[in-house]
């Protein structure tokens, strides 16, 4: 099945290439929680500092030249700031996120490792997430180049946060709490549209080889399944973040709808152990979406919501 390195761009894969190494358990393996994974927040209005998920003060400017090597940050700076602000974005947005072409020719950057390719853009403001490395950090930062860390890529709420943080360290408040604004409205829209009571039982997996990895409560997984109409069983079992599932924990489930990403459908069906679930026989489904899109931790998941909803709910997407 095709995957691609998101290295220190998009959450959910690096996330679960972690959860894999350190996984000692069957079953419910939560992802250790790291020295530097909070999610940052704006300060106050009076404040002329922003503080980073690394401790790292960072002055209120508006920034002329920004590199983004954070997915979530690609997508919001294309809204907040004007595009000859935003000078690069992360290689993976580029390559493989269905609203990539809205990025035009910009630079981009595969991984923050490349820090030469970086300082070569002469950025007055890098933006990296949880994963980049400290020494990087510290490298950029001996060049005189402004790092700032946003901190975790769990979903909504982090992402609300990335939108008040990032307009208040590049002097765009207004226009990111209208787009903040407009964020809450698409997703509160979508959940109205699809009543509890209506909402289908099912959970999200992802098939690495014979391997099974969920998504559930604190991940934007959970958000996507909860906006596009579908009950999450997982979380109901009491499954947080990315849990590893062993072949017991699916059959235990049972679920009637299995949310995936695009290849995946047919390794499960054809999983001698997992075909007798009821998302695998007649009368169940096996949804997938485009792993870019569902993989996207921040502004993404109203149209990867609304995408799942257009498939479980035919009847009530718009």
């Amino acid at each position: 099945m095709r995957r691609v390195d998101l290295l220190n761009s998009a959450l959910l894969l690096a996330t679960l290439a972690l959860a894999t190494w350190l996984a000692i358990l069957p079953g419910r393996v939560e992802t250790p929680v790291a020295p530097r994974t909070r999610a940052v927040e704006a300060p106050p209005v009076e404040s002329t500092t922003v503080i980073d998920a690394s401790g790292f003060e960072a002055p209120i400017e508006r920034y002329e030249r920004i590199v983004s090597l954070s997915t979530v940050a690609d997508h919001v700076l294309l809204e907040i700031v004007e595009p000859d602000r935003l000078i690069s974005i992360t290689g993976y947005t580029a390559k493989t996120h269905v609203d990539a072409w809205r990025f035009g020719e910009r630079p981009t950057i595969d991984s923050s490792g490349q820090l030469e390719a970086v300082l070569a853009l002469r950025p007055d403001l890098v933006l990296v997430n949880v994963f980049a490395d400290e020494s990087y950090l510290t490298r950029l930062r001996e060049a005189d180049v402004r790092a700032f860390d946003l901190g975790e890529m769990r979903g909504v709420e982090t992402t609300r946060a990335n939108i008040r943080t990032l307009g208040a360290l590049v002097d765009e408040r207004e226009r990111a709490a209208q787009l903040d604004a407009s964020y809450v409205r698409e997703l509160q829209a979508l959940a109205a549209n699809v009543p509890a009571e209506e909402r289908v039982p099912g959970i999200y997996v992802s098939v690495f080889s014979d391997t099974f990895f969920g998504g559930t409560t604190g991940t934007s997984y959970a958000d996507v399944l909860l906006h596009g109409g579908v009950r999450d069983l997982a979380a109901e079992r009491g499954y947080v973040d990315w849990p590893q599932y062993a072949i017991e924990d699916l059959v235990a489930m049972n679920p009637p709808l299995i949310v995936t990403v695009e290849g995946s459908a047919e390794s499960l069906r054809s999983h001698a152990m997992l075909r007798e679930l009821r998302a695998c026989g007649p009368d169940g489904r096996i949804v997938e979406l485009d792993e870019a899109l569902f993989g996207d931790a921040g502004l993404g998941i109203v149209e990867a919501a609304a995408e799942l909803q257009r498939l479980v709910h035919p009847d009530r997407a718009e």
